[in-house]
């Protein structure tokens, strides 16, 4: 007859943390990501953060960004969200942002459309 024991996770040794990637690697892997973005409109900027270990991709100003977000979530999954905000006084803009891991690093590609 089998017996039940109870898990125990002090029993078990942590996973190190990985090490951050060197900007070198995020460079390459910002490369990898828009070669699978094939097909997809490119962001007009890219950054990359070793600190963040993140990349962030800003789309063009126009009521055109937002399908094209939508098209990058379908590519790539993840969460889109959207906000009306005031950054430039008396101008107010729809401020679109879509997040997502691109292996293991952080994504967010975003877009300020104008409001007329």
């Amino acid at each position: 007859m089998g017996s039940l024991h109870s898990y125990d996770p002090g029993g078990v040794p942590a996973v190190p943390d990985l090490p951050p990637i060197n900007i070198g690697a995020l460079a390459v892997g910002l490369t990898d990501l828009l070669k699978k973005a094939d097909g997809l409109v490119l962001p007009r900027y890219a950054s990359i953060s070793e600190s963040g270990q993140e990349f962030t991709l800003q789309f063009a100003p126009v009521a055109d960004s937002t399908p094209v977000l939508i098209a990058w979530a379908h590519r790539f999954g993840g969460v889109i969200s959207s906000h009306v905000c005031e950054p430039v006084p008396d101008r107010w803009h729809l401020h679109i942002t879509f997040t997502f891991e691109f292996y293991g690093v952080a994504v967010e590609a975003y877009a300020f459309i104008p409001v007329t």
